[in-house]
C-alpha cells in the first residue's frame, strides 16, 4: 500500500513539473496524471487492492481542494468590482446552466441529471485562473479582478445549487453526498477567511498550500481517474461535443449578454467569457459528487472532465493572444493593488 501511493505522488508531481515546464496550468497536469494512474492497465496493475484507500484519500482530497480554492479568492478584488462582477457572474453561469439544462432535458435524461449536468457547466475556476493572470501580471487590472469576482460569484452559486439538487434528489438530508457538498462549502469559505486574515503570500499559507498539493490533492484526481473512461467518449462522441460546445458558447454568449450593464467594451466582455470557461478544481468536484450519488453517467461524467480539461487549455492561449494583440484591453489598475 505504501510502495503504490508514494507511486502515486511521484506520478502526479511528475506531471505537474512537466505542466510547468510547459507553461501550463498545474490543474492541467494533476488531471492527466489522474486520467493515466485511472486507465485500466495502471489501475489493475499498479492500483490493484488498494483501490477503495485511494478513493478515500480522493474523497479528503477533494474537501482540500476547496479549500485551496476558497484560498484564491480575494474579498478585496470581489468587493472592488462587485456591481459588474455580479452581473457578469449571473449571466456567465444562468446561461451555460440553463442551456445545459434545458437540452439535456430535451435528450430524455432526467431533471435531475440535466440539472447537474448544467450546473457542472455553470461553474469556473479561480485558481487556475489566478495563477495564469499572476504570470501575466494581469491579475492587477480591472478586467482581472473583475475574472475573478464574478468567478467567485459563479462558484458560490453552483455549490449552493448542487447541494440544493442533492437534498431534492435524495430527499434525506443524512447522505454521504449532501455531507461532503456541505463540507465542500464550509471549507471553501474557510479558505477565503484564511485568505483575508493571512494573506496569499504569506510563509505558512504557502507551506499549507503546497504540501496538500503533494500529498492530498493528488489522490482526488486520481479517484476521478478511476471512474474516467475512454470507452464512453469513443462510444458517445456528440455527447462530448455537445458538452464542450455548450459550456463554451453558454459563457462567452453570457459575459456579453452582460454588456448594457458594465462599462466594458465587446472585446473585455469577450475576453472574460474565457476567463470564465476556464474551469477545474470545483467543476471537477460536482462532477465526482454527481457520478456518486448517481445523477449522472460514466459517459456524462468522462465528458465533463475532458470539457475542464480542453476549456482550461484554451483559456491561458487565448488570453495571451488577445493581450498581445490589445495591449491595453485590461484596463488600470485595480483599487485592491493600488498604494
Amino acid at each position: 500500500m505504501i510502495i503504490t501511493l508514494m507511486f502515486c505522488v511521484f506520478v502526479s508531481f511528475l506531471f505537474k513539473y512537466i505542466s510547468k515546464k510547459l507553461n501550463l496550468s498545474v490543474v492541467i497536469g494533476l488531471i492527466a496524471s489522474g486520467i493515466i494512474l485511472g486507465s485500466p492497465f495502471l489501475k489493475k496493475i499498479i492500483l490493484g487492492p488498494n483501490i477503495d484507500i485511494i478513493l478515500k484519500l480522493g474523497n479528503l482530497g477533494f474537501i482540500t481542494l476547496m479549500f485551496l480554492a476558497g484560498m484564491e479568492i480575494s474579498w478585496c478584488l470581489l468587493y472592488e468590482e462587485r456591481k459588474e462582477a455580479s452581473v457578469v457572474a449571473f449571466f456567465a453561469a444562468a446561461i451555460p446552466t440553463i442551456g445545459g439544462f434545458l437540452i439535456f432535458f430535451a435528450l430524455g435524461f432526467s431533471i435531475f441529471t440535466s440539472l447537474a449536468v448544467g450546473i457542472s457547466m455553470g461553474i469556473t475556476a479561480e485558481a487556475t485562473k489566478a495563477r495564469v493572470l499572476l504570470e501575466l501580471n494581469k491579475l492587477d487590472t480591472r478586467v482581472g479582478s473583475l475574472m475573478m469576482g464574478a468567478g467567485i460569484l459563479d462558484d458560490v452559486f453552483g455549490l449552493l445549487m448542487f447541494g440544493l439538487v442533492i437534498f431534492l434528489f435524495s430527499g434525506e438530508v443524512v447522505t454521504t453526498e449532501f455531507f461532503n457538498v456541505v463540507a465542500a462549502i464550509s471549507v471553501f469559505f474557510l479558505g477565503i477567511l484564511v485568505h483575508k486574515a493571512l494573506g496569499r503570500e504569506h510563509h505558512l499559507v504557502t507551506v499549507i498550500e503546497k504540501l496538500l498539493l503533494l500529498l492530498l490533492i493528488p489522490f482526488f484526481f486520481i479517484g476521478m481517474g478511476i471512474h474516467f473512461s475512454f470507452q464512453s467518449l469513443v462510444l458517445d462522441p456528440l455527447l462530448l461535443f455537445g458538452i464542450i460546445t455548450i459550456a463554451i458558447l453558454g459563457k462567452i454568449g453570457g459575459s456579453l449578454v452582460a454588456k448594457p450593464f458594465t462599462n466594458l467594451s465587446w472585446k473585455q466582455l469577450y475576453l472574460v467569457g474565457w476567463g470564465m470557461n476556464s474551469r477545474g478544481a470545483v467543476e471537477l468536484g460536482i462532477a465526482f459528487l454527481a457520478l456518486r450519488a448517481g445523477l449522472i453517467t460514466e459517459h456524462i461524467y468522462s465528458s465533463l472532465i475532458i470539457m475542464a480539461l480542453i476549456t482550461t487549455l484554451l483559456f491561458p492561449f487565448m488570453l495571451r493572444r488577445t493581450v498581445k494583440n490589445n495591449p491595453d484591453i485590461m484596463g488600470d489598475v485595480s483599487g485592491c493593488f493600488k498604494e
